[in-house]
């Protein structure tokens, strides 16, 4: 009788103790837990630096970034070394429209990313599928033409958004900023949807409640501070003005063109195109951002001014850097005028487009014979809450 009673209490122990599991953690069939539901409102608790080659945790897929070679140093102004104890009102953070040009680069008719076979990997299984379709908020058998319709380029600066990786069946968001020099694809508004050197979908960021921890691998030159947000252009753009990082020189690409065979060059777009407007407080797509008015009144107001190159030189060393795309260096340019490549310098990358040059430096003159075109999409800036706080 007293071995009876011992097996019923046992027997009810671990009865209770799987009730336990079964609240506290997942469900088995791929649903998220209450826990997991308001670390994703509130942005989580980390915040994950990718440098451009990291695959990072849990990728969808291999890397199916087009490896060019890494682009040759940038000489910039020194900047003091973000502190880790900033607070984030003390730190901004810019939103550029997704039709800026010049806030993406790219080489001339060459797509940064395969996407063949980047959809050859992701339909090979269809549980990764389900759970990539799921994250982008598509059609399963919506994949192909998905990804088709995206437009291959690499970022200019560092770029929060939020990430996906792949666990247990499904796809699992994160915060993560990636660095300049990331091959992504972007879509019709602009805006990084796929992040190829792993394959994850990509959203918009989430607004942190807290201060988050950060990991991951940092990379020479982060700074919080010079990280940028991309907000949706005001309509869909047909194509998209990028930095040619081989002569420093503009190209339009249309959108969905993989691999960049109508690439043509055109004149430097109208300053006033490019010029940022006073902050708003607008949200984004996804309703996830809740901007503030944190900018630095010492830096410049415009994106795309270039650095000062009288200041003390401090160039960047592209071995920090994992991959990217190459930016030969032209002998006809002097070494004292800024070329615009995807860097890890402390200056802001986007502070390196080729318009307008400074005194003295020649005007790059695009090699095909540009077309007069009116590139799309708006440059609005706006000043946005820190990339890794994200107050709300």
């Amino acid at each position: 009788m007293r071995a009876a009673t011992r097996t019923w209490a046992t027997a009810l122990g671990i009865s209770a103790a799987l009730t336990v599991a079964g609240c506290s953690g997942s469900d088995g069939g791929g649903q998220e837990t209450a826990r997991e539901k308001r670390e994703k409102a509130d942005g989580g608790r980390e915040l994950f630096l990718e440098p451009v080659a990291a695959r990072g945790p849990d990728p969808f897929t291999d890397s199916t970034a087009r490896d060019t070679g890494s682009p040759p140093p940038v000489t910039r102004s020194p900047q003091p070394s973000p502190s880790g104890s900033s607070s984030p009102a003390d730190q901004g953070l810019r939103s550029l429209a997704g039709g800026t040009p010049g806030l993406y680069g790219g080489t001339q008719r060459i797509g940064s990313c395969d996407v063949g076979l980047q959809i050859r990997f992701l339909t090979a299984e269809p549980a990764r599928a389900r759970a990539f379709a799921d994250a982008a908020g598509i059609a399963q058998d919506g994949i192909p033409a998905y990804l088709r319709g995206l437009t291959p380029v690499v970022l200019r600066a560092d770029t929060r958004v939020t990430n996906h990786g792949y666990r247990d069946g499904r796809a699992t968001a994160y915060q993560s900023v990636m660095q300049a020099g990331t091959a992504v694809l972007v879509d019709d508004r602009g805006l990084p949807r796929v992040r190829c050197a792993c394959g994850n979908p990509l959203k918009p960021p989430v607004a942190f409640r807290h201060t988050p921890a950060h990991s991951g691998q940092p990379w020479r030159g982060y700074q919080p501070t010079k990280v940028i947000v991309v907000t949706p252009a005001p309509r869909p753009i047909t194509v998209i003005v990028i930095v040619n990082i081989v002569n420093n020189t503009w190209i339009e690409r249309k959108t969905g063109d993989e691999h960049g065979k109508d690439d043509h060059s055109v004149p430097p777009p109208d300053p006033a195109s490019t010029s940022p407007t006073p902050p708003t407080d607008s949200a984004d797509p996804d309703e996830n951002r809740d901007p503030s008015d944190s900018s630095d009144p010492s830096e410049s107001s415009d994106p795309f001014a270039p650095s000062d190159p009288s200041d003390p030189s401090d160039p960047s060393d592209p071995s920090d850097r994992d991959s990217g795309p190459t930016a030969p260096d032209e002998g006809d340019t002097s070494t004292d005028c800024p070329t615009p490549t995807p860097d890890t310098g402390t200056d802001d990358p986007l502070d390196q487009t080729p318009a307008p040059p400074p005194p003295g430096c020649p005007t790059p003159t695009p090699p095909d014979g540009p077309e007069e075109r009116t590139p799309e999409g708006d440059g609005t800036s706006d000043l946005g809450p820190d990339p890794g706080s994200f107050d709300s």
